[in-house]
């Protein structure tokens, strides 16, 4: 009988432990769906922005076919409206995570490298440009605490990822 009891408490937590291990990266991306998240935020004087104020209010829906995750931002950036989109997805056979944004009135799409952390806490979005000669890389921040606040801040780096410094922050939260 206690053999049976071990067995037992064996596979249970081997199954339990398989749930975990099955949960798809994907649904990391559920972190935005869902209600409305309104976003204040700040800019500062650096190399490579400006002073500004800006606030958002963002949609996010799933797919139809459940594969990427779509945002509708509607955005006040120091007195100046923008619509942006937003895409989201997951690509099962590189285990990567994908960003592509579209602004209304400009015609060409951009895209970021993004890394999603386990899990799904700390989203990093990246990039790197060349301006006036010097690689700049950039790069922002999200970091959710629970499910429906995020503090964000973009920073740059001129030294290879060295040292960086600190563009912009800002909050969001949801409305369910």
């Amino acid at each position: 009988m206690k053999m049976v009891a071990r067995s037992l408490l064996v596979i249970s937590c081997s199954l339990a432990l398989l749930a975990v291990d099955t949960t798809p990266p994907a649904a990391r991306l559920n972190r935005w769906v869902g209600g409305k998240w309104t976003s204040t935020g700040q800019f500062f004087d650096s190399a490579y922005s400006h002073s500004n104020k800006t606030s958002a209010v963002t949609k996010c829906v799933w797919s139809p076919d459940h594969i990427f995750v779509v945002c509708d931002q509607d955005i006040d950036f120091g007195g100046t409206p923008l619509r942006n989109l937003s895409v989201y997805a997951f690509a099962p056979k590189t285990s990567k995570f994908y960003f592509y944004g579209v602004s209304l009135g400009e015609e060409t799409p951009r895209h970021t490298a993004l890394e999603v952390g386990e899990n799904g806490e700390l989203w990093v979005y990246s990039s790197t440009d060349e301006i006036k000669g010097k690689s700049v890389q950039f790069r922002t921040t999200n970091q959710f605490h629970g499910n429906d606040k995020v503090e964000w801040w973009s920073e740059f780096s001129t030294d290879d990822g060295k040292t960086w410094t600190k563009t912009g922050e800002g909050t969001e939260t949801r409305e369910k």
